[in-house]
């Protein structure tokens, strides 16, 4: 299958969830991926996900670009980075997001909506005053809308932005990354990549190759579905 070089919000989201803001982990070998083992409940799609209809079944699907009635997605970041897991209830709504500790201690995420009812943050207890914030189109009540921009921040002057370019069927074809520190942008010369593969029936992508310079990390993601009436 094509690999497909573009950026998620929940890539980029669950990467600040699961670890320090701005730090590099290197893996075993920054010249090549990790190869994957993931699991999930649906078969590797047998066609070019290209050809999977993406249409997202509710907002809050669509704010984790997520297809096909979803019940839950597992982030596995490697032993730097703790683990996430989003729970949806059967109507596509975010039920918890979940961050386990290596001792196994859980802390659920909060969340807060905006006036469309869409996420517009995301934080958790243990990262204050960091949190994540999300923002949409100017699309209001066009359907389900994924995120334009991702912000992780100290609400204190610190801030890493990303925003992100869709193509008319909701995949992302540019990505711009920009970090400021008291509101001075910090240059950064290395390129960032992100490669999506492994992608499921329902067009889902189950591993994630994210390049930024001479580093490389390795999510890979896990989905489970509700059973089909």
């Amino acid at each position: 299958m094509k690999n497909i070089f573009f950026a998620a919000a929940i890539i980029l989201l669950v990467s600040a969830c699961g670890q320090n803001r701005d730090q590099k982990e290197e893996t075993a070998d920054t010249n090549k991926a990790v190869p994957t083992e993931v699991k999930a409940e649906e078969p590797v799609a047998e066609q070019p996900v290209e050809a999977v209809k993406h249409e997202y079944l509710s907002q809050d699907l669509a704010t984790f670009d997520l297809y096909g009635r979803v019940e839950s997605v597992n982030y596995d970041q490697g032993e730097h980075v703790l683990p996430v897991c989003v729970q949806f209830d059967t109507n596509g709504k975010v039920s918890s997001i979940v961050r386990t500790s290596s001792g196994g201690n859980k802390e659920n995420a909060e969340l807060l909506y905006d006036g469309s009812d869409r996420i517009e943050t995301i934080c958790f207890e243990s990262d204050a005053p960091w949190i994540n914030v999300l923002t949409y189109g100017d699309g209001d009540g066009e359907g389900f809308q994924a995120p334009i921009t991702y912000t992780t921040t100290n609400q204190m002057d610190n801030y890493t932005e990303v925003t992100y370019q869709r193509d008319s069927n909701g995949l992302v074809i540019g990505i711009q990354r920009e970090e400021y520190i008291h509101f001075n942008l910090v240059e950064d010369n290395d390129s960032y990549t992100i490669e999506l593969s492994d992608f499921d029936r329902m067009g889902n992508w189950l591993l994630c190759t994210k390049k930024w310079g001479e580093y490389t990390f390795v999510i890979k993601r896990a989905i489970s579905y509700y059973q089909q009436n």
